[in-house]
């Protein structure tokens, strides 16, 4: 490929829909070929953890970086703060699921080099998850289409990227209790990312509620 056709192409993926499904082609054909196709895995685990974080983090940063956009990721400031006091709110609500179902929290137990493994692999996922909402596809939309069309793009994105939470949590709150928590998560974390542009925060708070969830069910119920 020539220079020029390759400066066009570019060009061509500064468009905020182009890039988005050039995001979503590219990174979701990374995503599946990794999650069948991975030479190895991390203590009998973690492919499709790494698959998430290739197509839906790494692909997307390195279009970001091709075509020149701004990585616009945000600071360690009171809107990395607030990003992060967010979802430290959703930890109430689960934690009180805990009862409801104990079995299922007991997989939390486990010996302590397994469980590092398993934080580092819940970073990956879940700060994917907002870096790809918000960052690529709320971002992008609102650009190009306003803030209303940017909430409502990402919403959609975060209700794809919650289907396997859905069926665990409908077995703890049931069906509408699941609906209830992800749509009022996705509604205000996109409604906090448009006031806050803060995306480092939201990855920072997904996973820490993660890791306070598995701390509070290992202490709470009995080896």
């Amino acid at each position: 490929m020539s220079a020029r056709a390759l400066h066009l192409s570019l060009t061509g993926f500064r468009n905020p829909a182009v890039f988005i499904a050039a995001c979503l082609a590219l990174g979701g054909g990374a995503y599946l070929a990794c999650e069948s196709g991975l030479p190895f895995v991390i203590a009998g685990a973690g492919a499709h953890q790494l698959a998430v974080f290739l197509g839906f983090s790494a692909v997307p940063a390195a279009l970001i970086v091709l075509t020149k956009r701004r990585a616009e990721l945000g600071g360690l400031d009171q809107k990395f703060l607030a990003g992060l006091g967010l979802y430290l709110c959703f930890l109430g609500p689960l934690v009180l699921l805990i009862p409801s179902n104990p079995e299922y929290f007991k997989g939390y137990r486990m010996p302590a080099p397994a469980f590092a493994v398993y934080m580092v692999l819940t970073l990956l996922q879940v700060s994917t998850v907002d870096f790809f909402t918000k960052r690529v596809v709320q971002l992008e939309v609102e650009r190009a289409w306003g803030p209303g069309m940017g909430i409502l793009a990402q919403f959609a994105a975060w209700t794809g990227g919650h289907v396997i939470e859905y069926f665990w949590l409908k077995d703890l709150a049931g069906p509408a209790g699941a609906v209830l928590f992800l749509g009022m998560t996705g509604a205000l974390t996109g409604a906090l990312y448009w006031k806050t542009k803060n995306v480092l925060g939201m990855m920072a708070g997904h996973w820490v509620l993660n890791l306070l969830l598995a701390a509070a069910a290992i202490l709470y119920l009995p080896a």
